[in-house]
């Protein structure tokens, strides 16, 4: 069928936000994040065979999409995230300043290895205590400018009948969105149709 009908007309797209597929960033998620990443293979496969319509996927996860439609466009954030530098600085400081510290120390047999033990656990404290919460709060906006910057201009917004958002770190893209274009249905709602109402 490809991306015009049978009358020539081009077919719908639906723009599926999963910004945080595997849930990593929801401290308390009310679903397994396996059973949601297998939703969104789900809808976004759904949409491309039973619907017919293009589906684009704006996703950070790093992980495998092997599952996916190949006729779904998938749009990956991560390693833009990744170079960006607020995660940066986070690696910079937290991780490789002290590792560059300590590694003379590390090499002298059993005391080396309880300095870099101690090392190792206040990196992982800093990380998960301080740096995460924190991140937990910005990640989303981050990756709201990200995909504006990267992937936005990829996609034809005219074209677009359907914003479904798949999790809370998509939100705030989500919003921008429905301001930019009102004529948008933009829906959290997992409806497997394109005229269902949000």
């Amino acid at each position: 069928m490809g991306d015009d009908d049978v009358n020539g007309a081009q077919a719908p797209r639906v723009l599926v936000l999963a910004m945080d597929a595997r849930l990593t960033m929801d401290p308390k998620p009310n679903v397994k994040p396996s059973r949601h990443y297998r939703r969104i293979v789900g809808l976004t496969n759904y949409f491309a065979d039973e619907e017919g319509a293009r589906v684009d996927l704006v996703t950070a996860e790093p992980g495998e999409w092997a599952e996916l439609d190949e006729r779904v466009r998938l749009h990956r954030l991560d390693k833009s995230e990744a170079r960006h530098p607020l995660p940066w600085l986070e690696r910079t400081l937290v991780v490789r300043v002290p590792r560059l510290l300590v590694w003379p120390v590390a090499r002298l047999g059993r005391p080396g290895a309880l300095v870099e033990s101690v090392r190792n656990r206040g990196s992982r404290f800093v990380h998960r205590r301080l740096f995460v919460p924190f991140y937990r709060h910005v990640r989303p906006h981050l990756l709201a400018r990200i995909a504006r910057r990267r992937v936005l201009r990829e996609i034809e917004m005219a074209e677009v009948v359907r914003i479904i958002v798949m999790d809370r770190t998509s939100v705030p893209l989500a919003r921008r969105l429905a301001r930019r274009h009102p004529e948008l249905v933009v829906t959290t709602r997992q409806d497997r149709s394109l005229v269902a109402k949000p």
